[in-house]
């Protein structure tokens, strides 16, 4: 009695089909699934490649940056320096101004070795950004908005305002031009 009935051979063989179909597709989907992994594990391969470089290249830069500016604190504690020999100067006379001015000139180009350089200001255009307006007075020969006299030299560190210029910025009537 094992012999099954024809309609139950054709069902079996049906059955089977499935089943070999089912076995051939698992292959087939189960290697597209592993291509599609694999493309995004190399998409992200390339996003975290592409991010750790721009990382460096910051970690880079935030270096550099910290070099350039490692003496700020010290520059800025020789300003007050820089101005008493600049004041010195102007009272002595003879050899003795002559010896300052000497030592301020050395002083001078060890600070801009170091980046320090001083800021214009005198006959130009007042500048918020580098230069503090102390006082605004009337002069009819100056323009508008230039500073007629600078109280105390500014600086920059390279390309940052280490201390601004203190000014007197001419103000004549009406609003400034500069």
């Amino acid at each position: 009695m094992n012999e099954k009935s024809p309609a139950l051979q054709d069902e079996d063989e049906a059955q089977d089909a499935t089943v070999r179909e089912s076995n051939e597709g698992a292959p087939r989907d189960e290697l597209a699934d592993l291509r599609r992994q694999n493309e995004e594990l190399l998409t992200k391969l390339k996003y975290l490649q592409a991010e750790f470089e721009n990382y460096r290249k910051r970690v880079d830069r935030d270096a550099a940056t910290v070099v350039k500016f490692a003496h700020e604190l010290l520059l800025s504690r020789l300003l007050p320096v820089v101005d008493e020999m600049d004041a010195a100067v102007a009272a002595l006379e003879g050899k003795s101004a002559e010896g300052v001015q000497m030592v301020r000139d050395n002083l001078a180009k060890i600070l801009q070795e170091a980046g320090l350089q001083e800021i214009p200001a005198a006959g130009r255009a007042f500048d918020p950004y580098e230069m503090d307006c102390i006082e605004r007075v009337p002069d009819a020969e100056i323009k508008d908005g230039m500073v007629k006299a600078v109280v105390r030299k500014g600086y920059r560190l390279h390309d940052r305002v280490l201390r601004p210029a203190q000014v007197i910025v001419v103000k004549n009537g009406g609003a400034t031009d500069g």
